[in-house]
């Protein structure tokens, strides 16, 4: 077992550098968009619902847009 990891890959770091820039301006829209959408509607009936479905596609959205800049820019342990 080594004691020290190897450095990380220049490439690999450039990518995740890429990745964050496209995922963080992409979290910053969709998090101003939905308090956008809870500021303007009014929050009955089906619209609720529809809310609901909107604010869970977001979530899921911004998740798996940062798990690929996570997954791009870190590297992977060699057995």
């Amino acid at each position: 077992m080594e004691p020290f990891l190897p450095a990380p890959q220049p490439v690999r770091w450039r990518r995740g550098v890429y990745a964050a820039s496209l995922v963080i301006p992409f979290t910053c829209v969709q998090i101003w968009a939905v308090l956008v959408l809870l500021s303007m509607a009014h929050l009955d009936g089906m619209v609720a619902f529809a809310m609901l479905l909107t604010i869970f596609g977001s979530a899921v959205a911004v998740y798996s847009g940062w798990r690929w800049a996570v997954r791009l820019g870190s590297e992977r342990e060699e057995r």
